[in-house]
């Protein structure tokens, strides 16, 4: 009865602005376009409208058709797929967290270098290993703090979620103002050559950078249950908030392109969003100094808070959501708090080797910065395969299950489905691989100094690839056959009576 009392009590306008700060992500747009300037704005319009949407609205059929769970990635998977596919798509969301971390540590460092020296502190020679090595320690400090429980690093992460946000849109509207109500000239000459994207392979890797930046469906999808006006308004909603998110990234590109110039843009990943704001600041008469550390220090809380809430919180959904038995009792031994301690302390070896191994082949900062971008985002596509693969899955096979909300009849549902897996099964293979001129390059002896090994990064990828999801596939193997014979030994005593 309480559980019920509890539904139905999100309207349009409060799940709209969860949407929108559940995906809205400025430096995301920052790093896109430093990548490939203003191609970032038709990179957001698409992403938005064939991805964004379709992927809300496919994620609420499965909530709607697993309303009697309290939704999630498995039993989502489990429903369609069977358990051992649901396994395997739960866990592909728990090593991608791995390498999110990758990319979260060392910008979290750089935004506290801003916030507290007022510069990037993180640079020459041997930046690339110094900042690794501190990176790790940071995690396992984290590490630490997650094991012994902190309560009000949620309060923290939420106050800091608003302000990164709050940045993001005053960006925006001040650099309109800049343009609009100065009169001053964009720094960047807006055409349609400039804004048609080279669809090259930078452009096809970064729009696993941009489908990331507007992913974040499967959070939202889980509301339909909770929404006044059922399932009509959540689709009304979903499609308004998809029309405000896309003007939303693609107003914070054309702002990043009225006030910041190329060159200063240009594989500046380590400094990007300082150098943006300094000269946005420049038309206010802010100095520099103010304005480089107050966006250093809300960067640096949110970043930090980011890093103790997805230290832990990934880990306990996963092992409280798989089988008994599949990862022996050890890894899933749990403290006082409720914190697998040591699958945390796991998860902490796997971060270092995942930090040290580029680190130590790539000796430029902004290079370093842009694969582990790159790892990130690559990684995170895999776990949307698998949904993907479910979806299709239930409208073809299981479409007489029983829900409230479909998207589209089976036809257009399976055809939706069927489009944005071939879409992200050529995105993640284009991030995945490197450039083959870079490849060629390096071959020939003719790689930039400071660029990353194309082939330590291939060989990275699809290694790391191999090895966790072939870990994952081994530990269920063992567990089946271990399952199957305790079966077999009940079976017998149930026929001999002993």
């Amino acid at each position: 009865m309480e559980n019920s009392n509890s539904r139905q009590r999100l309207g349009s306008v409060a799940l709209m602005l969860m949407t929108f700060s559940a995906v809205f992500a400025f430096p995301s747009i920052v790093n896109n376009s430093i990548q490939i300037g203003l191609a970032t704005i038709p990179g957001y319009l698409f992403g938005s409208i064939f991805y964004f949407l379709p992927f809300i609205l496919m994620i609420a059929e499965f909530a709607s058709a697993n309303s009697g769970k309290e939704s999630g990635v498995h039993s989502w998977l489990q429903s369609v797929l069977g358990e051992k596919w649901a396994f395997l798509g739960a866990w592909s969301y728990f090593f991608v967290n791995l390498f999110y971390f990758c990319s979260l540590l060392p910008n979290t460092l750089i935004y506290g270098s801003y916030a507290f020296g007022g510069r990037n502190v993180f640079q020459g020679g041997k930046s690339t290993i110094i900042i690794a090595i501190i990176s790790i320690l940071l995690f396992w400090l984290m590490t630490w703090v997650c094991i012994k429980g902190v309560s009000w690093i949620s309060k923290v992460t939420s106050f800091a979620g608003s302000a990164r946000l709050f940045m993001g849109v005053a960006f925006v509207v001040l650099a309109f103002i800049v343009v609009f109500g100065f009169g001053n000239e964009p720094a960047q000459d807006f055409t349609m050559q400039s804004i048609t994207p080279s669809f090259n392979w930078t452009f096809f890797m970064t729009m696993a950078w941009i489908l990331q930046a507007v992913g974040g469906g499967e959070s939202i999808g889980v509301y339909i249950k909770d929404v006044k006006g059922g399932n009509s308004t959540f689709v009304r909603t979903m499609i308004g908030a998809t029309i405000i998110v896309g003007i939303m990234y693609v107003l914070g590109a054309v702002a990043v392109g009225f006030v910041v110039p190329v060159d200063v843009l240009k594989g500046n990943f380590s400094n990007g969003i300082f150098d943006i704001f300094k000269i946005l600041g420049t038309h206010f008469h802010i100095p520099s100094g103010v304005m480089v550390r107050l966006v250093g220090l809300i960067l640096f809380i949110g970043s930090l808070g980011s890093l103790a809430l997805w230290t832990a919180a990934p880990v306990k959904v996963f092992f409280s959501e798989i089988p008994e038995g599949v990862f022996g009792k050890w890894l899933v031994k749990t403290n006082e708090e409720g914190n697998p301690t040591n699958a945390l302390i796991v998860q902490g070896f796997i971060v270092t080797l995942l930090l040290i191994i580029p680190a130590l082949g790539i000796g430029n900062m902004d290079s370093f910065l842009s694969t582990l971008i790159n790892m990130t985002a690559s990684t995170s596509l895999l776990p949307v395969l698998f949904l993907l693969i479910a979806y299709i899955g239930l409208r073809l096979k299981k479409d007489d299950m029983t829900r409230s909300f479909r998207f589209g009849s089976r036809s257009f549902g399976i055809f939706a489905g069927v489009a944005l897996l071939l879409i992200f099964i050529f995105v993640f293979f284009m991030s995945t691989v490197p450039d083959p001129q870079l490849i060629m390059a390096e071959i020939n002896g003719t790689l930039p100094a400071g660029e990353a090994s194309p082939i330590g990064m291939l060989v990275y990828n699809i290694v790391g690839l191999v090895i966790f999801m072939g870990f994952a596939w081994i530990c269920w193997i063992r567990y089946e056959r271990k399952s199957k014979g305790l079966n077999n030994e009940e079976t017998n005593v149930e026929v001999t009576g002993k």
